[in-house]
């Protein structure tokens, strides 16, 4: 009986760390390019904006090109870098691949595409969307999201004073200019300028959504108060903000004048609260700063 219970933990356990991020990492990163990138001629960065460039120079669906993409940089990952992120991270975009492929052949889905009469703003933001989504599932999986990130890491290996996530940004960088000479040739110079700035728009919310996920909605902001009126402050804090509060015994190292800290953690909206309960005692000097990851119970 123990056996089976350990067997079906260690399935469950394998299912939400490895199996339910590839499938929804690789569904919502297919269902972003083949509805919102792809038809509207921009390519954002790494592997998948190549692999919609040469779509659209080639004509053959992105998904090949992904795959034939993806291949080699699945070797490179597996020797020179974590077998299991290689695993995880290849077979998400395999399968972004194979749907790519599979979305052409049913008459359905290949209506779904979006073509904004307003232009392509509104489908770059909807396609950042969907690229932060899965890049956030994959980078919380695994660690990291594949594609460029694999070169970026294999460079850094050779090069330690450029960081990784400075080389995947100038790979993307690389990405987006290339689209200024492929899409619109023959057209001017601010039609052609669109397909860039386009794929500029969708990599800031692919950015700006990805940390939502990672780390926005654990966002917290962390007081230090330096302070003789430690009894005082600290109720007040509580009593208003409902977490709970800190004291730490602190010297002054100019002074050598004894004070008490208090450390106390708080949510964004409660940071005028307790500003408002500081400057109410003069003599207190604080800081604060983020904290993006918040673990424990630090209600009162």
């Amino acid at each position: 009986m123990k056996e089976n219970l350990s067997f079906w933990t260690k399935a469950r356990k394998l299912f939400s760390a490895a199996v339910l991020p590839v499938f929804l990492s690789g569904l919502v990163r297919a269902i972003g390019t083949y509805m919102f990138v792809s038809p509207n001629n921009f390519a954002p960065g790494g592997i998948n904006g190549i692999s919609v460039l040469l779509e659209y120079a080639v004509g053959w669906n992105s998904g090949w090109f992904l795959l034939m993409l993806n291949i080699p940089l699945f070797f490179i990952a597996f020797f020179c870098l974590g077998k299991r992120e290689a695993v995880i991270s290849t077979l998400s975009m395999l399968l972004t691949s194979g749907l790519l492929i599979v979305f052409d052949f049913i008459p359905v889905v290949r209506d779904l595409k979006y073509h904004p009469a307003s232009g392509g703003m509104l489908a770059a933001i909807a396609g950042g969307i969907f690229l932060g989504l899965a890049l956030a599932i994959m980078l919380r999986s695994c660690g990291t999201s594949g594609g460029t990130t694999v070169l970026a890491s294999l460079v850094n290996k050779k090069f330690r004073f450029l960081s990784v996530s400075w080389l995947t940004s100038a790979f993307d960088a690389c990405v987006v200019l290339a689209s200024f000479f492929v899409y619109n040739r023959g057209a001017s110079f601010t039609e052609k300028l669109d397909p860039v700035l386009l794929a500029l728009v969708s990599l800031f919310v692919t950015s700006w959504i990805c940390d939502l996920i990672l780390q926005g909605f654990k966002t917290a902001y962390r007081f230090e108060i330096i302070t003789n009126n430690p009894e005082e402050i600290a109720h007040e804090i509580m009593q208003r903000t409902h977490h709970g509060v800190t004291e730490v015994p602190a010297v002054g190292m100019y002074s050598h004048v004894e004070h008490k800290m208090l450390v106390c953690i708080v949510r964004k909206r409660q940071i005028a609260e307790v500003q408002r309960i500081i400057k109410q005692y003069p003599d207190t000097f604080a800081s604060f700063t983020s904290a993006s990851e918040v673990y424990g119970k630090f209600l009162k």
